[in-house]
């Protein structure tokens, strides 16, 4: 009779281990939408980022990539019922905005622009200052995204990228 007993209690519980994991178990068309948007992530940024991390909140899937060779960071957002980017920041490995030497001029960072971005147009570059540190923005556009840079002003290296996909 025991032996019943808890064979029966064993059984119930087998039964409700299997239902919690299929209740939490994520739908297959939401495991489709989120490998769809990882890879349309992937093809927008350099193809040596590992892949860090991935979260979905509400229709918005975040995801984050790190170049091992720049140490760059990149967060992409992308719409996840249609795996359309909705932006992509990138964030340099330097914590300190900017410089107090300036060395280069904006036509400089125009070229910088041009020279990652060949298909920007209508490049504005400002001045911009942190503390006693200044930096150059720039801001341009192109056929898939508005976007902006910010220099430093002594080594023309971008420290911090935000591309707003159309």
């Amino acid at each position: 009779m025991k032996l019943k007993n808890v064979f029966s209690l064993l059984a119930a519980l087998v039964v409700l281990c299997v239902g919690a994991m299929a209740v939490a178990a994520p739908a297959p068309s939401q495991l489709g939408q989120s490998r769809a948007a990882i890879e349309v992530a992937k093809a927008e940024i350099p193809a040596n980022c590992n892949l860090i991390g991935y979260t979905t909140k509400g229709d918005e899937s975040r995801i984050t990539f790190q170049d091992p060779d720049t140490l760059e960071y990149y967060y992409v957002k992308v719409a996840t019922a249609t795996s359309k980017i909705k932006e992509i920041e990138v964030k340099g490995a330097t914590f300190v905005k900017g410089s107090t030497i300036i060395n280069k001029t904006p036509a400089d960072i125009e070229r910088f622009v041009m020279a990652e971005y060949p298909d920007a147009r209508n490049i504005v570059v400002t001045m911009d200052k942190e503390g006693n540190n200044s930096y150059y923005e720039a801001e341009f556009t192109t056929l898939k995204f508005k976007g902006e840079l910010k220099f430093n002003p002594a080594t023309g290296v971008i420290f911090e990228r935000e591309l707003d996909y159309y």
